[in-house]
């Protein structure tokens, strides 16, 4: 179940299309925040005709992970995963930096699996470029510059665990949202994601869409 807790602000991929909507400030921004809900559908689709479809939703307690493999010619083969959200939070501060920390938990196929993440960066408007639609503080954009991921598989009563620290340049993890309701205490974001990748004769393309909604702590 590792692709539920890969979700808000850490997908680096390239952000395409995004509908303009609404803007924000930094006042408005900036604020200790808990994810209330999220919806993230991710296509992958190879040239050999295979597709795989990701859909994760989260709620304040319980997040759902469905997968969808369709290989060319055949029939679809579906997976549900579920975990229970303990945690799920993010700090957006005025001097241009974030913090989120999440904790969800899960029994699958007799595996109980505990997964903590958390991760830093820094934050800032995205500003009008020549021939879009977007207004001022319309679009914000997160560099993730530091992630910590760590998993508690238990089996029969016998625990491993396993870790992993990342750390990326300014630039090499990035998102893009559009900000599409901004309120003293709600947040509303969504971006549109695309991804194309070549290697030898096969060609892999990522389309997805993502939409998240944090209130005030």
């Amino acid at each position: 179940m590792k692709k539920i807790f890969y979700c808000t602000l850490s997908v680096a991929v390239l952000t395409i299309g995004l509908s303009s909507c609404g803007k924000s400030s930094k006042g408005k921004m900036s604020n200790e925040w808990k994810v209330t809900e999220y919806s993230q559908t991710e296509t992958d689709t190879e040239s050999n005709g295979d597709k795989t479809v990701y859909t994760t939703t989260m709620t304040e307690t319980t997040a759902t992970m469905t997968t969808a493999d369709t290989p060319n010619g055949g029939s679809t083969t579906t997976t549900t995963q579920t975990a229970t959200v303990n945690t799920n939070e993010m700090t957006i501060d005025k001097d241009g930096t974030w913090t989120s920390t999440r904790d969800l938990s899960g029994t699958n196929g007799g595996v109980t699996t505990k997964m903590t993440m958390s991760a830093s960066g820094t934050w800032s408007f995205v500003g009008k470029t020549k021939g879009d639609d977007f207004k001022k503080n319309e679009r914000v954009l997160f560099n993730t510059l530091s992630e910590t991921n760590t998993t508690v598989y238990t089996v029969a009563g016998t625990s491993t665990t396993t870790s992993s620290t990342d750390s990326y340049m300014t630039g090499e993890n990035v998102m893009v949202y559009t900000v599409k309701e901004s309120k003293a205490k709600e947040l509303q974001l969504e971006a549109e994601t695309g991804n194309t990748y070549t290697s030898g004769n096969n060609t892999s393309s990522t389309k997805g869409m993502t939409t998240i909604t944090l209130a005030e702590k």
